[in-house]
């Protein structure tokens, strides 16, 4: 990844079978270097990646 690419978070809530992961997969087509993570894999990327937050 580039020193000076900007980092962004998007974050989509709503009802089950709403179109969340559809959006996000579309969007994830669009955008270079972009990846979906979905909530089953939250608790583990941030445990793995942002160590001094845990307690």
């Amino acid at each position: 990844m580039e020193a000076n690419m900007k980092r962004l978070v998007i974050i989509t809530v709503g009802k089950t079978h709403s179109g969340k992961t559809t959006f996000a997969k579309e969007l994830e087509k669009k955008l270079p270097h972009s990846f979906v993570m979905d909530q089953d894999n939250q608790a583990e990327f941030i445990n793995t990646h942002y160590e001094k937050l845990q307690p």
